[in-house]
């Protein structure tokens, strides 16, 4: 276990608890290291905690989670995120304290409602095992991740997967039960032959492949809702949701609308109904599609579904299990959901890639190209100097003069006549000062 879920620069700290009272202190620390180090090396010392004087005499000593974890959390965490991995057969020692089962029920109801405990993941493991003073039929390791860093590093570790190779099953979740509720696996788009939809590489967003030139903004996804909420059965909810697009957002509807009794990892056939946003799709002719040289323009989108009136129950064949691994144990209890817990949602992400023909962009590649021999054109044709005749006071003379170019225009006593000026073709007159006459003759 220590292998699978820490890193090399992770503070690991290794302790023993049971209950604090006369010289017997819990939480107990065993061993600190930089990453995994031996775990089994510094249980090996490890010896069954003992009341009073600790002597082989007294008592066997009792359990107090809550003591645990609180002491661990301002001890060893010093207050700061970090993950605590629980290991507990969950039996209680012969002539154990009464308040005991009291103290559990304690702990319990603090791995739910504990704001600083952000994520709680529970594995009951079967693990029998036979002593001189007692025998267990399980193991259960619990998960509690303090602080909003720590679970999303919890989340890191479970992704990885490392951990699933030691513990082959998956975790009952504790907490949050008001998050990531379903999964939306989707399967086919209804009536639109020109989109495709499929799973991202995440196994959680959604891909919807779309042609410019047949782009429908309605959409009809045919997918599955897969209940996440393992231990618990789904017993009834209202779904709802809504797509948001960098245009904003839009309602979405789901039917059926109802969901009942869906257990555990169970999956629900339904039909999801949204309009694309339009506005966003780029044109075929824009510089974002033309860009894409043909290809693809992604539009990152995100689908929320929630779920109210929500009515959540123990799986029967989990809390069997539970029975039969801790029997007399009141550990089931610790899967009651929260009763003040009547909604939960999902956040699913949508990517639409819009597939833009290569039409457009041999259009505006070739329209380009023909504005750039024009371009050239002119100015070759715009360098080029032309002879031409003027008659000034009825004297004619020759003018040299370059397209787009504009002459000044004096008599033979020096004094201005007028001007003229030239396009592409012969100069023209532009203005004759009085008493004069200009005339541009014609070839």
């Amino acid at each position: 276990m220590a292998q699978a879920v820490a890193s090399p620069q992770d503070k690991v700290v290794t302790l023993a608890f049971s209950q604090s009272a006369g010289k017997n202190q819990s939480p107990k620390v065993l061993a600190q290291a930089q990453g995994a180090g031996n775990v089994a090396a510094n249980l090996a010392s490890l010896g069954v905690a003992r009341k009073g004087d600790g002597g082989a005499n007294a008592a066997l000593a009792d359990t107090d989670f809550k003591e645990a974890v609180l002491g661990t959390i301002t001890g060893p965490f010093a207050q700061a995120p970090g993950i605590l991995w629980i290991f507990t057969n969950n039996k209680n020692s012969p002539n154990n304290d009464a308040q005991t089962r009291e103290r559990n029920r304690d702990f319990y109801n603090l791995l739910h409602t504990e704001p600083s405990i952000s994520k709680t993941l529970a594995f009951p493991l079967r693990m029998p095992v036979k002593g001189k003073l007692f025998e267990a039929q399980g193991l259960m390791v619990y998960a509690l991740a303090y602080g909003e860093p720590a679970a999303r590093a919890l989340d890191q570790i479970m992704a990885k997967g490392r951990l699933s190779q030691v513990l082959n099953k998956p975790p009952a979740r504790l907490k949050p039960v008001d998050a990531e509720a379903v999964r939306v696996v989707p399967r086919a788009v209804k009536d639109a032959p020109f989109m495709q939809v499929s799973l991202g590489a995440d196994k959680r967003t959604v891909v919807l492949d779309v042609n410019a030139e047949k782009f429908t903004p309605q959409v009809g996804l045919q997918a599955t809702l897969q209940n996440l909420f393992f231990p618990y059965v789904i017993e009834s909810a209202q779904v709802a949701g809504s797509v948001t697009s960098p245009a904003g957002r839009n309602p979405l509807t789901v039917v059926p609308a109802q969901v009942s009794n869906l257990l555990p990892s169970q999956e629900l056939p339904v039909e999801v109904s949204f309009t694309l946003p339009i506005a966003q799709v780029p044109s075929a002719w824009s510089a974002q599609a033309l860009s894409a040289m043909g290809k693809q323009v992604l539009i990152p989108m995100n689908v929320e579904l929630g779920f109210s009136g929500q009515r959540l129950a123990l799986s029967p064949e989990f809390q069997t299990e539970m029975q039969t691994l801790f029997p007399g144990d009141p550990i089931s209890e610790v899967f009651i959901p929260p009763a003040d817990i009547r909604s939960s949602r999902v956040q699913i992400p949508l990517l639409l890639r819009v597939q833009y023909p290569l039409a457009p962009v041999i259009a505006a590649v070739c329209g380009g190209l023909l504005l750039l021999a024009g371009f050239l054109a002119l100015g070759l044709l715009g360098g080029r100097s032309k002879r031409f005749n003027v008659v000034v006071d009825g004297i004619q003379r020759a003018v040299v003069m370059k397209p787009f170019s504009k002459l000044v225009l004096k008599s033979q006593d020096g004094q201005e006549a007028g001007s003229i000026s030239r396009g592409f073709s012969a100069p023209r007159v532009d203005r004759v000062v009085d008493g004069h006459s200009l005339i541009v003759k014609a070839k």
